[in-house]
């Protein structure tokens, strides 16, 4: 008898463990559906590569056990991010699908439409790029059969490419192999024609530099001081 009451006691303590068990999980259960947090879903359908406005995402509610992990909460954090999946109407936005401009090597999510990033190597711009850094502005300066002409003002440097084989050591500047420059196709050909004929320079802007009228000079006009008023390239 007594070895039987022991037995059904220790179902009945398996029972109700059981019961406690599974009380809690539909306990938990319930809180996620109840509990709602916001997260940012699409307001209609984009393709990959949009620009993100107040168009095209909105934020709701949705049960906690139903938002993805990665899942964007604050529209703030999605505006003005290129996505780089498309999306449907009412998907959630994940951080992870997003690009900024502003991420380093991410610069192609800033470019407009219209614009291209110009790579330029190191070893066709005098000077080598030394001292530039991505966020600068500069000026192109080409000297071609005795003239100098300004070929563009104010171009972005958008990324500065490093040589991953030399780290910076020693209080050493390292000479980075070239730069990316935000530029229009027509600045693009200009640009390439001076490299392939001529010596390009480049100078750095200020803070703040802004577009200015530039003449081209002349051998002639080292000797006269004088100057000769030639087309300006500024676009």
């Amino acid at each position: 008898m007594k070895r039987f009451m022991s037995a059904r006691t220790r179902y009945l303590l398996l029972a109700l463990a059981a019961a406690l068990l599974a009380g809690i999980f539909v306990h938990i259960y319930l809180s996620g559906v109840a509990r709602r947090v916001p997260v940012v879903v699409a307001a209609r359908d984009f393709e990959a590569y949009s620009v993100l406005d107040a168009h095209l995402v909105r934020t709701v509610l949705l049960p906690a056990s139903a938002v993805h992990p990665a899942s964007v909460s604050r529209t703030a954090d999605a505006l003005g991010k290129t996505s780089l999946v498309p999306r449907r109407q009412g998907e959630q936005i994940l951080a992870s699908s997003l690009v900024s401009g502003d991420d380093p090597g991410e610069y192609r999510a800033g470019l407009r439409p219209e614009e291209r990033a110009l790579c330029l190597p190191a070893e066709v711009v005098l000077g080598g790029w030394l001292g530039v850094a991505p966020g600068d502005y500069v000026d192109l300066t080409v000297v071609l059969d005795g003239v100098s002409h300004c070929l563009a003002q104010g171009l972005e440097v958008l990324d500065v490419v490093k040589d991953p084989s030399t780290p910076f050591s020693g209080g050493r500047v390292q000479a980075p192999l070239g730069v990316f420059l935000r530029v229009t196709p027509a600045q693009a050909e200009r640009i390439t024609l001076a490299v392939e004929y001529g010596k390009v320079y480049f100078s750095v802007l200020g803070y703040a530099g802004v577009p200015v009228p530039a003449s081209g000079a002349r051998l002639q006009d080292l000797y006269g001081g004088g100057e000769v008023e030639t087309d300006v390239l500024w676009p």
